[in-house]
């Protein structure tokens, strides 16, 4: 949704406080030496520093900023909160300048004038992950004031297990007992010709001989591969907790899907049918990623 930064909140910078304690013991020596000269420095430095105070609020008032969609991520890597920010109808069209934006848990990121900028945040577990508080900041144009405002994010981030490395099990060749083999079939894959390429389709199996002629861009079809399916379910690993598993049946449906296998994910009452592509691939994961057994929250 969008987002408004109303009414930042004004606070004094370390520069801010130096600059007004000098003031203040200059007009304290103009008053004691009855000094012309000092009283007009005083002042006009004093004028200068209550008219950035208006140029302050301007450099973020009336800003626009909206969440974009937040990318899923393994647990263990960032997730990237992408931000479009648009200037205010009384500012420039440059935009603000000198801002901060950060998200609570993570660093802040200097930026200028409109676009879109990328925030990072850790991930903390699998799942939903609230993304807390955006925070922006600016102490435009001179560094005496800062203005600090703080919205909540209303869009989560889902994070998948973090795979745990390994074979695919089952048809592929790894442990035995991290899945079932629905369909067997036993000798080599039997080489059928070629077909259209399709996003989501292996590299290795992309026929290059045939692209080097220019007749296009084709992938090698084998039967044996077309006739096995898997079913992977974490109850049928007899080693780690419930966690590990997990990350295990996550190598398997990645390793899976980069084989171009057909696989199916079985979790407790809840079941995919086998199938393959990045659709299929994305819902496995977020399945993964939401499981939560009987008895636990």
């Amino acid at each position: 949704g969008l987002m408004r930064t109303v009414r930042p909140g004004l606070s004094l910078t370390q520069h801010g406080y130096l600059f007004i304690g000098i003031l203040v013991a200059m007009l304290l020596g103009s008053i004691n030496y009855n000094n012309n000269a000092g009283f007009i420095l005083v002042f006009l430095l004093g004028g200068m520093a209550v008219i950035s105070l208006f140029h302050s609020y301007g450099n973020m008032k009336g800003l626009e900023i909206i969440p974009m969609y937040v990318q899923p991520v393994f647990l263990g890597q960032s997730v990237v909160l992408p931000l479009t920010v648009r200037p205010g109808r009384e500012q420039a069209s440059e935009g603000p300048q000198a801002l901060q934006l950060g998200l609570e848990a993570g660093a802040p990121v200097p930026f200028s004038g409109k676009g879109v900028v990328s925030l990072k945040t850790p991930s903390l577990e699998r799942g939903y992950q609230p993304l807390g508080d955006l925070v922006i900041e600016s102490v435009y144009p001179f560094g005496l004031f800062r203005l600090r405002a703080v919205m909540p994010v209303n869009t989560r981030a889902l994070v998948y297990p973090a795979p745990l490395p390994g074979a695919l099990p089952g048809a592929a060749g790894g442990k035995q007992g991290q899945g079932e083999e629905k369909q067997a079939d036993e000798g080599p894959d039997d080489f059928q010709g070629l077909k259209a390429y399709l996003p989501g389709n292996p590299m290795g199996r992309i026929s290059w001989k045939t692209f080097s002629r220019g007749q296009g861009l084709f992938v090698k079809d084998f039967t044996a591969e077309a006739g096995r399916d898997i079913l992977l379910d974490p109850e049928l690993i007899r080693e780690g907790d419930l966690e590990k598993r997990l990350a295990m049946v996550c190598q398997g449906v990645i390793d899976a899907e980069k084989l171009n296998l057909r696989y199916g994910l079985r979790l407790g009452a809840l079941e995919l049918s086998p199938s393959r592509g990045k659709t299929h691939f994305h819902a496995c994961l977020k399945a993964l990623a939401l499981h939560r057994p009987r008895g636990r929250s």
